[in-house]
């Protein structure tokens, strides 16, 4: 699965998360397009833990966080498992990603490990919980 700018536009075509691979499939266009788009399929109590020393954060702070690391241009998954219970949905991936640090320099490889809890709600599948064990270079 993999996702570039170049993805829909539309809210609305990131919004639709009727199944667990759409939600999915959501969420790599969502980290491409910024913090508006992720926050619409996080659960406000959302809590992501992430990075090589295990940063803790809850929405807003990874939300923050994110951003301060540039733009992510492209994500793709691979190895992709999913398994979904009463309401829940937990997929595991390898997931690479693309990022802009500085505006004139290429892009860098962001690689990592990923658990992403999906729930079940009125609007759709909601993130809950995520892990990323990333491997990035060194800054």
């Amino acid at each position: 699965m993999t996702t570039t700018q170049s993805a829909p536009d539309s809210k609305d075509d990131v919004l639709g998360t009727g199944t667990v691979s759409q939600a999915e499939a959501a969420w790599l266009v969502a980290i491409t397009k910024g913090d508006e788009e992720q926050r619409a399929l996080m659960l406000p109590d959302c809590v992501i833990v992430h990075g090589p020393v295990g940063n803790v954060h809850d929405r807003e702070g990874f939300l923050a966080y994110n951003a301060s690391m540039g733009a992510t241009l492209e994500a793709e998954t691979s190895e992709v498992e999913c398994r979904e219970r009463a309401g829940r949905a937990i997929v595991t991936c390898f997931q690479k990603m693309s990022s802009r640090r500085v505006p004139d320099l290429p892009p860098f490889l962001v690689q990592a490990v990923v658990t992403r809890v999906w729930f079940a709600t009125d609007e759709g599948w909601r993130l809950g919980h995520m892990q990323l064990s990333r491997r990035q270079p060194a800054v």
